[in-house]
C-alpha cells in the first residue's frame, strides 16, 4: 500500500474543514507524514491551533488513516494528485484557495489547449436546451473542450452534446469523484470518464452536500479560459461562477435573451454591463485565438451585487456582518475559510457569499485574488 497516499488522504480530509490551517500547517511540517506524526504534546502546543481545531487534529488521529480508501479508488481506476505533486494544474495552483487534492475518474484538462465552461439554470426553457445544444456541439466540432458541473439542465446539455459529437468534456463535481450526481446522469458520466474526466476535491464517496456546490464553482472557472452564461435567473446561482471567473481574470460571455423572460433576465442583466455577446459560436472561437489581446472583461462591482439582488444591506443580519468584520480583523481569508470559522450548521455558503459582497460593495471589505479583507 502506497503510505503517502494514506498521509495524503488524511490531510484531504482535514483540509476540507480547515483550508487555512492546513496550508500552514503544511507549509511548516513540510509533508501530511509530518503532520500525522505530531504526538498529543505536540499538537497541544501548536500556537497554529485553536482549541477546536486541535481536537479536530485529535479526532482524526483517533480516527485512524483511510486505509479502505486506496483500495477504493483503485477499484474505481480513480486518481489522485496532490498540490506538492509537479504535475498538478497550473490554472488551479494561482488560486488563494487552491485545493490540496484532486481526484480524478478519466484524465485532468491539457494545461495548454484553450477551453470553454458553459452553465446555466437547471429548470432552463427549449430556448435554453436548443442553446446549450448547439454551443456543445459546435464547440465539439471546432476541438474545443467543455467544462461544467454536470448538473441537470443547462450544465450537462452541453456536455452531453459535446460528447455525443465527438468531444472532450470536463465535469466539475460537488461531491466524490465516484458518486453520480444527479443519478439521471449516469450515462453522461460514463461518457465523461471515457472522452474527458470528471474531477474533483472531495474525497471519494463525499455525499452531495449543498455548500460543496458553490465552492467547485471556482474550480470550473479556473479551468475554462472562456465561460459561457446560457439562461441564469436574476439570483441564480451561475452568477457565483461569473463572480470567480471575474475575480480569476476570465472572459464572461452571455446569451441574449427574450425581454421578460426570466430565465433570461440575469443574462441580458451580463450583457447590460459588458459581457460579450454570445450569439454564435464563430464570435467563442475568435475570442479564443484573439484572447492574449483582448482586453479582461471587468464589471462594476455594484451592478453585479444589483445583478443578484443585492439592494439593501438592511435585508441581512447585522449580527452575521459583525462577526465577519470580526473574524477578518484577526486575518483575511477565501469564502471558504470563513466559512468554516465562522462554524455554524444553520448558514449557508450562498449566504455568506451573499453577506460578502454586500460588505464589499459598501467598501466595508475588498477582494483581492479570492481572499478577502478588511477595506
Amino acid at each position: 500500500m502506497d503510505e503517502r497516499l494514506l498521509y495524503r488522504l488524511y490531510a484531504a480530509q482535514l483540509y476540507e474543514v480547515m483550508p487555512a490551517v492546513m496550508r500552514r500547517m503544511l507549509e511548516e511540517y513540510g509533508s501530511a507524514e509530518a503532520i500525522w506524526n505530531l504526538n498529543e504534546k505536540e499538537l497541544t502546543d501548536c500556537v497554529r491551533l485553536n482549541d477546536v481545531q486541535r481536537e479536530e487534529f485529535l479526532s482524526a488521529k483517533k480516527r485512524g488513516l483511510p486505509v479502505e480508501m486506496p483500495e477504493r479508488m483503485k477499484k474505481s481506476g480513480m486518481t489522485g494528485i496532490c498540490y506538492e505533486d509537479p504535475d498538478y494544474p497550473a490554472r488551479l495552483r494561482e488560486l488563494p484557495d487552491a485545493p490540496y487534492m484532486l481526484f480524478c475518474l478519466g484524465k485532468l484538462p491539457e494545461e495548454d489547449r484553450k477551453s470553454v465552461a458553459v452553465i446555466g439554470t437547471r429548470h432552463c426553457s427549449d430556448y435554453g436546451r436548443r442553446t446549450a445544444e448547439y454551443f456543445g456541439r459546435e464547440l465539439a466540432v471546432a476541438g474545443v473542450p467543455v467544462i461544467s458541473g454536470m448538473a441537470a439542465g443547462i450544465d450537462s446539455i452541453a456536455q452531453k452534446a459535446c460528447v455525443d459529437h465527438g468531444g472532450e468534456s470536463y465535469g466539475i463535481l460537488g461531491c466524490g469523484v465516484d458518486v453520480i450526481y444527479p443519478s439521471s446522469n449516469r450515462e453522461l458520466y460514463r461518457k465523461l470518464t471515457e472522452q474527458g474526466g470528471v474531477i474533483s476535491e472531495y474525497l471519494p464517496g463525499s455525499d452531495p452536500l449543498p455548500y460543496r456546490f458553490p465552492l467547485r464553482n471556482r474550480l470550473i472557472s479556473a479551468f475554462c479560459d472562456l465561460l459561457i452564461v446560457v439562461e441564469a435567473r436574476e439570483k441564480s446561482g451561475s452568477h457565483i461562477t461569473v463572480q470567480y471567473a471575474l475575480e480569476q481574470g476570465k472572459d464572461v460571455y452571455a446569451v441574449p435573451g427574450r425581454v421578460g423572460d426570466s430565465l433570461s433576465t440575469g443574462c441580458n442583466r451580463l450583457l447590460s454591463q459588458g459581457a460579450g455577446v454570445a450569439w454564435c459560436v464563430e464570435e467563442v472561437l475568435l475570442a479564443l485565438k484573439d484572447m492574449h489581446q483582448k482586453k479582461l472583461l471587468t464589471f462594476p462591482l455594484k451592478e453585479i451585487g444589483e445583478s443578484i439582488g443585492i439592494k439593501n444591506h438592511k435585508k441581512w443580519p447585522g449580527k452575521l456582518q459583525g462577526k465577519l468584520q470580526k473574524l477578518l480583523n484577526d486575518a483575511p481569508g477565501t469564502a471558504q475559510e470563513l466559512y468554516v470559522r465562522l462554524g455554524d450548521p444553520e448558514m449557508k455558503i450562498q449566504e455568506l457569499l451573499t453577506v460578502l459582497m454586500q460588505l464589499e460593495i459598501e467598501g466595508k471589505v475588498l477582494c483581492r485574488g479570492g481572499r478577502y479583507e478588511i477595506g
